[in-house]
């Protein structure tokens, strides 16, 4: 099993990795909540009723089931499981537009309002930090860049994490499950060791994929899949864990210094 000790630096997604999108009182989830309300909200004033009616089940397979991790390709899903669009994503789209301007809108609030960490993800990342990684953290998220500075605060990791080393969806043209996002984030670094010798932490299967295709150890957190479905993934991460406690067990991070 390798240790913490043989990696040069780490690289993290942000929703349900570092920020919670489940917090208590909300087991659909924040960013699904928000895009529930969206997609409600624009199918009553639109008079379009398979909005109007969408359910929270298709809403959260609408994510899933999306060819892209991004909310553009939730969306699309929407309006395509609806019967309002049919094809390839058309960015374009008023209806998407709408919807997506919306969603970002309200969840803001939401995030402000509930946002909290993945349990130990603060403890884990400080670890990190004060075991040699300093200045050697980094983000690559499809969340919009306001959304992840909001998040580092509400977390505590703001300082940690060098602006130069966040990568978010405005800076890449190709969403994960595209490595580009983990390469551009692997690039801010700025080290002369091999990506293979980079941690990724991710939950999302295309995340995974994602981290995997830039060539980094990639470390699942089953915090929105199972250790099952992530086993049985045609790209499997290197690493899965159930907590960051379980983390730092397997990565032998416990009983060599103080915790943070």
């Amino acid at each position: 099993m390798p240790k913490y000790s043989d990696f040069a630096a780490a690289i993290f997604d942000m929703d349900d990795t570092l920020l919670s999108n489940y917090p208590p009182g909300h087991p659909s989830g924040l960013h699904e909540e928000s895009r529930l309300l969206a997609v409600h909200d624009v199918g009553k004033r639109r008079k379009i009723p398979e909005l109007a009616a969408f359910t929270t089940e298709q809403n959260i397979r609408a994510f899933r089931d999306a060819p892209v991790h991004t909310l553009e390709g939730a969306v699309w899903n929407v309006l395509l499981m609806a019967g309002i669009t049919r094809g390839e994503i058309d960015h374009a789209n008023p209806l998407l537009r709408e919807i997506v301007e919306l969603k970002d809108k309200w969840h803001e609030k939401a995030l402000r309002t509930f946002g909290t960490e993945v349990l130990g993800a603060k403890n884990f990342v400080h670890k990190l930090y004060s075991r040699g990684y300093e200045d050697r953290l980094a983000i690559a998220s499809t969340a919009v860049r306001r959304d992840i500075f909001i998040a580092l605060d509400i977390i505590g990791l703001r300082s940690l994490f060098p602006e130069k080393n966040i990568i978010s969806k405005d800076m890449f043209t190709h969403p994960k499950p595209h490595p580009e996002a983990f390469k551009k984030a692997f690039q801010s670094l700025r080290l002369t060791v091999p990506p293979a010798k980079v941690l990724a932490f991710e939950d999302d299967p295309r995340g995974i994929m994602s981290a995997k295709g830039a060539g980094l150890f990639t470390c699942a957190i089953t915090t929105r899949y199972s250790r099952k479905e992530l086993q049985k993934l045609a790209v499997p991460p290197d690493l899965i864990a159930d907590s960051y406690a379980e983390f730092e067990r397997l990565l032998s991070m416990e009983f060599e210094h103080k915790d943070v």
